[in-house]
This record gives C-alpha cells, sequence and structure tokens, in this order.
C-alpha cells in the first residue's frame, strides 16, 4: 500500500510539472501575441500621423499638376538653351563665340 501512495505522489508530482509546463507555455505565446498588438498600434499611430498632414499632400498635388507646363517650357537642348548670363565686362557686351 505505502509503495502505491509514493507511485500516486510521483505521479501527481509529474502531472504538475506538465501542466505547469502548458501554462509557461501559454504565457509565453500570450506574450508574443501583446507584442505584435504593441507593434500593430505603433504602426497604425506611424500610418496616422502621416496622412494627417493632408495639407502637405493637397500641395504636392499642386506642384505635381505644375509641372508638365513647367517642362514645356524648358528647352530640348543646351544648344537650344543658349547662354542665360550676360557679362558684365564692357567690352563682350554678353556675347559669346
Amino acid at each position: 500500500m505505502e509503495g502505491l501512495a509514493w507511485i500516486g505522489l510521483v505521479v501527481s508530482w509529474l502531472l504538475l510539472v506538465v501542466l505547469l509546463k502548458f501554462v509557461f507555455l501559454v504565457l509565453r505565446v500570450l506574450k508574443q501575441a501583446r507584442r505584435l498588438a504593441q507593434m500593430s498600434r505603433d504602426a497604425a499611430r506611424g500610418i496616422v500621423d502621416n496622412l494627417a498632414h493632408d495639407e502637405a499632400f493637397a500641395e504636392l498635388e499642386l506642384l505635381a499638376r505644375q509641372l508638365p507646363q513647367a517642362v514645356q517650357g524648358l528647352p530640348r537642348s543646351a544648344a537650344a538653351a543658349g547662354p542665360r548670363v550676360s557679362s558684365s565686362s564692357p567690352g563682350i557686351g554678353g556675347r559669346f563665340s
């Protein structure tokens, strides 16, 4: 009878160890899920902060609309552009050869 009691005690301790192992496993998974939730929250806050500046996006859109007209006004080649500098020397008079 005493041997049976010891076997029951050892088995109950082993079951307790297995149960504690499962509890720690669940706690580790919950900790990782919490960390993932915090990272998702921080990412969402970053996205909201970036999208909150809609005035900057509106200004960027206006600049982008003006870009084709500005590009059309540019010369096609460097030779067509000609010099944009005039000389300060009275002898040259702004002419280039």
